[in-house]
């Protein structure tokens, strides 16, 4: 395939595929503008109306207990936690994902 004919078509491969790539872009963009919220309040709400604490002393899965943030990632297994749970009502609300 000759170099102009080449260029052209990735050219056109380019031009077809960026609506694709900005769009997983700004969704990537967005779920981590989520996760960095969350990560940056000391509590968060619960639906029965009490303030969930994402300070404190935690336990990772792996065996691991650890004081601070909730959502630090265990530097034993890499885990990083995906609930929370209301010690008032028992509801547990889903963390958002990095």
């Amino acid at each position: 395939m000759p170099v102009l004919k080449r260029l052209a078509f990735d050219l056109a491969l380019a031009m077809l595929a960026s609506p694709i790539l900005i769009v997983k872009a700004l969704r990537s963009a967005f779920r981590r503008s989520r996760f960095l919220a969350v990560a940056a309040r000391a509590s968060i709400g619960c639906a029965c109306g009490r303030a969930v604490s994402l300070v404190g002393m935690w336990r990772c899965p792996c065996g691991f207990t650890y004081k601070g943030h909730l959502l630090t990632i265990c530097p034993l297994c890499g885990s990083l936690p995906r609930m929370v749970r209301c010690y008032g009502c028992g509801v547990t609300t889903k963390l958002p994902e990095p």
